[in-house]
């Protein structure tokens, strides 16, 4: 009797292992916690984050992940109060690297500031978005998923 309770004690402590070693519901991440982006593309750009859904204020420092492969002198980042928006540029310059490798995840810090709205712009904006466009090749460019933002 003492053998088969240690046997069922043994099993559901490795069922419970396997269980938890199989389980995908959890979220993409990296041993530091941080959520591991998949930034792989061929021929483009890939925005990662936002991602969408995002809520920010004016103000805020957002960090846009993104992939690609378009060789050149850097990136523009625009901010766009909607898909089919005029576009804004964030910063003053190009930005990023000249030979991305298509794997590999770049961080640009950008902040919403007013300086890069339209006059007309009504708060919250519910569906901005960021896109991110090779200086010289802008029509490779991908946007960000939407996000809102508020004043």
């Amino acid at each position: 009797m003492k053998f088969f309770k240690q046997f069922a004690l043994t099993s559901c402590v490795l069922a419970a292992v396997a269980f938890t070693a199989c389980d995908d519901s959890s979220s993409a991440s990296s041993d530091d916690g941080k959520v591991a982006y998949d930034c792989s593309v061929k021929d483009g750009v890939k925005v990662v984050y936002p991602a969408g859904g995002e809520s920010f204020k004016m103000g805020d420092t957002i960090t846009v992940i993104f992939g690609s492969d378009v060789e050149g002198s850097g990136y523009h980042f625009y901010f766009k109060t909607s898909e089919e928006a005029e576009p804004r540029d964030m910063l003053d310059g190009s930005a990023g690297p000249e030979k991305p490798d298509g794997k590999t995840c770049y961080e640009q810090k950008v902040v919403l500031t007013e300086d890069f709205l339209p006059d007309d712009v009504e708060f919250p904006i519910e569906k901005a978005v960021i896109r991110v466009a090779p200086y010289e090749k802008t029509a490779k460019g991908a946007n960000s998923g939407s996000f809102k933002v508020s004043e």
